[in-house]
């Protein structure tokens, strides 16, 4: 055994950080794959928000799917907790249900660590409905530094923050970005979550180079790497988790990943929205890549202990520019908001802002579009593609964004009720629609009833169509039990 290797595994892993070795994120769309390729999976990465379920009730906020959480529990690999929920690069203190839940979730996947974004996804009046990048001076870092020492005390395990993509062109009022997450790292004391996409992207996009931002690590302090694909809109390289690993970061990803003596997992992401087109064999070959980079973990770390000494950026002036008021600016301009003067009429100026604003709305109409199938294509059919693109635009001019996928969906069918959008049977398929969700949710049975036949038009929109003749006029009814509501949801192709 090389000197490298057993620092890494004497001194470099105390008790409650093992070595997990590969995984992959969980979805709903990767449970198959999860038990035809076993094999290659050692740790399953688990978001716990995009399995909690939203009340939509005044008081009653979220809760965990009591099936989901037995599956979850139950599957056969080492988990890890990386949370979507609570990031820790803002101002924005975390919602204690959300950190109890989280606690909940922790303890019974007995997750080793947990991980949060070093980003912001609101302001004290709304959320931003977006991962943002938080305001990279001296007084940035004092405000990440105490969101990561309250979270880590209330969560009660080690926490680590993953690095973030940053659409941004760089200011020169702020610190470079390998910079500013090693002053965070060492002033919170804490782990990191190497996201290479997210360097990769920002490098890509005109940001710090890859080999430079790392250069600023303090690299026995990564205990997790994750990898993904992505794709060019608009000029930008996206981080998209969309499909294989672009060659040129699976190079650079050897050499990093040789550097990191204290490396605790590597993880591919990829969205559920491509999993069925990038496929088992592709997903495969990506975590064979992966488990390639494993065993070079660490070969190629100094063989000291001491931690590497972190560079530290003269002190930025940012008095105007205090991180709550960047994160009110940029958060408003995000969420289509006009800009005000000063950082936001310099920001607006921004080309990353534009696409920003584009990926937020198109996030925003996923959501609702995972919730509502049938209403989204009822209106895209019946108005046509644009005329649907300029009612979200609408919606989005008066409705700030929700945080979870359940809450921005009922807030898209109230805003299409009180516009008065007139196509025939649309608000009835809306009625139907909320009565699945929330049945979904809560597992009672409800009764939706029709004054037409709705089963031409149900089964047409689950086709991606609209009926070839209208249901016959009477009275009609559907009964939604948690059972049919399942199928109901999956009944949409």
């Amino acid at each position: 055994m090389s000197t490298a290797t057993s620092l890494r595994s004497c001194d470099q892993h105390p008790p409650g950080r093992p070595e997990l070795g590969v995984g992959i994120t969980f979805s709903s769309a990767i449970e198959g794959l999860l038990s035809r390729h076993s094999e290659l999976i050692d740790v399953v990465e688990v978001e716990p928000q995009t399995t909690w379920l939203d009340l939509d009730t005044p008081g009653d906020g979220v809760t965990r799917h009591d099936e989901v959480a037995a599956y979850l529990s139950d599957l056969p690999f080492r988990k890890l907790v990386h949370s979507i929920g609570v990031p820790v690069g803002g101002t924005a203190t975390p919602d204690p249900q959300q950190v109890a839940l989280l606690n909940e979730t922790i303890a019974e996947l007995e997750s080793p660590w947990v991980s949060e974004h070093l980003s912001f996804n609101g302001t004290g009046d709304f959320h931003t409905g977006f991962f943002l990048p938080p305001r990279q001076t001296e007084l940035g870092v004092a405000v990440a530094v105490d969101s990561i020492r309250r979270l880590r005390e209330q969560l009660g395990v080690p926490l680590a923050f993953e690095t973030g993509v940053n659409y941004l062109a760089p200011r020169p009022d702020e610190m470079d970005d390998g910079t500013f997450t090693a002053s965070v790292a060492a002033g919170a004391d804490c782990g990191i979550l190497l996201d290479l996409h997210n360097v990769f992207t920002n490098a890509v996009n005109g940001r710090q180079p890859v080999d430079e931002f790392i250069s600023r690590l303090p690299l026995e302090r990564v205990w997790e790497v994750h990898l993904a694909g992505g794709f060019w809109l608009d000029g930008y390289w996206l981080d998209a988790h969309s499909g294989p690993i672009p060659a040129a970061l699976f190079s650079q990803a050897r050499d990093i990943v040789a550097q990191l003596p204290a490396l605790g997992a590597i993880i591919f992401e990829i969205y559920p929205s491509f999993v069925e087109s990038t496929g088992d064999q592709q997903i495969c070959r990506q975590l064979e890549l992966l488990r390639e980079l494993w065993s070079l973990r660490g070969t190629a770390a100094e063989t000291s202990t001491s931690p590497r000494r972190v560079e530290r950026a003269e002190p930025l002036t940012d008095d105007e520019v205090v991180p709550a008021t960047w994160e009110a600016e940029l958060g408003a301009l995000v969420v289509g908001r006009a800009p005000t003067p000063g950082i936001g009429a310099v920001l607006a100026e921004d080309a990353g802002v534009t696409l920003l604003q584009k990926l937020s709305l198109e996030f925003r109409a996923s959501m609702i579009a995972s919730n509502l199938r049938r209403t989204t294509r009822l209106l895209m059919l019946a108005l046509g593609e644009d005329v649907f693109r300029m009612l979200l635009s609408e919606y989005r001019s008066r409705v700030t964004p929700q945080l979870f996928a359940a809450t921005e969906a009922r807030a898209f069918a109230r805003f299409i009720s009180e516009l008065g959008v007139g196509v025939p049977q649309l608000a009835e398929v809306v009625e139907f629609e909320l009565a699945v969700l929330d049945t979904l949710v809560d597992g009672r049975t409800r009764l939706v009833r029709f004054d037409f036949d709705p089963l031409p038009m149900l089964l047409a929109l689950s086709d991606g169509k609209l009926p070839d003749q209208p249901g016959r006029v009477g009275a009609f009814e559907i009964e939604i039990t948690a059972e049919t509501a399942k199928e109901m949801e999956t009944a949409v192709r």
